[in-house]
């Protein structure tokens, strides 16, 4: 089944760039378009998962475990904010 691409996305580039990605692509035996849009939406599935997942050692995640199970503690200078009058307030 064949999708139709209706969206265009236009960028411009140097002449040196337009090279570098015309070569890439004749390297991978794709089109500059297929090159740009593969390997564009390959770093932003990255980018975007580097904010969604955690990646932590075993002893690193079984601290964080740890500290989680702790009951929150309230030091003395967040008691005394939590106790000034609030500057502003919620809208509902």
């Amino acid at each position: 089944m064949t999708v139709t691409k209706e969206e265009r996305l236009q960028i411009r580039v140097d002449a040196a760039e337009k090279r570098l990605l015309e070569r890439a692509a004749e390297a991978s035996h794709v089109s500059v378009s297929t090159f740009v849009l593969q390997s564009t939406a390959a770093q932003a599935a990255a980018v975007l998962a580097d904010r969604r997942l955690i990646a932590l050692s075993a002893d690193a995640a079984a601290a964080f475990s740890e500290a989680l199970e702790q009951p929150a503690a309230v030091n003395r200078r967040l008691a005394q904010a939590l106790e000034r009058p609030m500057k502003f307030r919620w809208l509902d």
